[in-house]
């Protein structure tokens, strides 16, 4: 086989790679502006959605401090905490919506004075502290204001800031949701009106749900951090709505 006949063939088929890569190329970019139109424009509309709270969450402890008896301390401690979760049930509270959220023994030392001294001795332990947190769920807010207050009266140290949330915003979002479309819709038509043009098919559809941060109420223990029970009436709460924002984005094709 002659060097020009091998040269003549590879040139042959660098031509056959090279239309090959130009049709497909060519393929491609036709399916791209088939599928993408390149001549396009959006438009955004929002909703205001808000919906009324129906879940109130809020944590109790139990701290018991003691000597060096660990095993009477849990003991101490348990039997406060049992008696809390047999509370709730008798309010209506399920297990489902309990969830021990911290359980922590901490020593405690005793710091000699070592002013002047050269040499001072190691702290000392003299006790321990055992604090047990329990994550509460409230569904009847009717009760919750016999609750926060029947909790301390059952053994509980402190109750922290209550907070409330929605437990389904599904329907609610739907809503603001079809709404802000159709907001979008009539903005597509007027500024294809402005624009002298057709709104054509509809590219894409982007949705963005930012959550607004919700304030709510507080009621948790002053001074020390310790409440007794005979000083609390029942609280009267007020769980108010959550406002939420639906936004939504929508491309169409420009038809002229």
């Amino acid at each position: 086989m002659s060097e020009d006949f091998i040269k003549q063939a590879k040139n042959i088929a660098f031509l056959v790679i090279a239309f090959s890569a130009v049709a497909y190329v060519y393929q491609y970019a036709r399916s791209v502006d088939q599928t993408f139109p390149t001549k396009t424009f959006s438009v955004d509309g929002e909703a205001k959605m808000e919906t009324a709270n129906d879940i109130a969450t809020f944590t109790v402890s139990v701290v018991t401090e003691g000597d060096k008896n660990i095993a009477a301390i849990q003991k101490q401690n348990t039997e406060k905490m049992n008696t809390i979760n047999t509370f709730l049930g008798e309010r209506g509270v399920e297990k489902k919506d309990l969830q021990t959220s911290q359980y922590t023994l901490n020593p405690r030392y005793s710091y000699a004075d070592c002013n002047g001294k050269n040499i001072c001795p190691p702290p000392m332990i003299v006790g321990y502290t055992l604090t047990q947190s329990l994550d509460i769920k409230v569904r009847d807010f009717e009760s919750l204001g016999d609750i926060l207050s029947g909790v301390v009266g059952s053994g509980a140290n402190t109750v922290s800031g209550v907070s409330f949330t929605v437990d389904d915003t599904t329907e609610a979002r739907q809503v603001a949701r079809t709404e802000a479309i159709k907001k979008a819709q009539k903005k597509a038509k007027d500024t294809a009106l402005a624009g002298d043009f057709r709104v054509g098919k509809l590219v894409s559809l982007y949705e963005d749900i930012p959550t607004s941060p919700l304030d709510t109420p507080r009621y948790g223990a002053g001074g020390n951090g310790v409440m007794e029970a005979k000083s609390f009436a029942s609280p009267i709460i007020e769980p108010g709505t959550q406002s939420d924002t639906v936004h939504v984005n929508l491309t169409y094709e420009i038809v002229q």
